[in-house]
């Protein structure tokens, strides 16, 4: 079964918009994920994310959500109030945030600049990450199978640079086989 897994940034640039329709308080905008940076230092591991690594992914039914939470749900693409939009630069987001009590509240704490991450939940394609030996190990995304979610985070899992894109270290450490995947991974090289 695949592994669903979640990756974090911080969101240095994030817009804030007024709100473009009556059923909207407001829009958030800015980079769900960025290509080819590598995440933080800190982490067992510096992980990137290839530049083809969406190609031919469906973003249709692609949610946005609060801190990863599905009960938690702030726009969607198939409502037309998430547009995504894959560029030499990464993933763009661009979300109408309802005018309910989350709505008002992810507007505003990213605005007093509360909020400051943003994340993704994907499956990584059979086959689609590769590994090589470095100072750490390096992993590469190569290929993505389905983006479930993007989300803003309380806190993003690293201190990273504005054009990092990070793995959330907690979640990975969790997983119980990372140790036996990386040590076959380098184990093969």
């Amino acid at each position: 079964m695949a592994e669903h897994e979640k990756y974090f940034h911080e969101l240095d640039t994030l817009e804030i918009r007024e709100s473009q329709s009556n059923d909207s308080i407001g829009q958030i905008a800015g980079y769900a994920l960025k290509f080819n940076k590598p995440s933080s230092a800190i982490a067992p591991f510096v992980e990137y994310i290839a530049p083809h690594a969406l190609d031919g992914v469906n973003l249709s039914q692609t949610l946005a959500l609060y801190d990863h939470d599905y009960a938690n749900i702030l726009g969607r693409t198939d409502a037309d109030t998430l547009k995504l939009e894959v560029d030499d630069v990464g993933l763009s987001f661009v979300l109408d945030l309802a005018d309910t009590s989350l709505g008002r509240d992810v507007y505003n704490n990213v605005k007093a600049g509360n909020l400051r991450g943003m994340s993704f939940g994907f499956i990584v394609a059979n086959g689609g990450d590769s590994w090589k030996r470095d100072d750490k190990p390096v992993r590469t995304i190569n290929k993505i199978a389905k983006l479930n979610e993007i989300s803003v985070v309380t806190m993003p899992a690293y201190d990273d640079t504005s054009v990092s894109v990070t793995r959330s270290l907690d979640a990975f450490l969790l997983q119980s086989n990372y140790k036996e995947k990386v040590r076959v991974y380098l184990d093969e090289a």
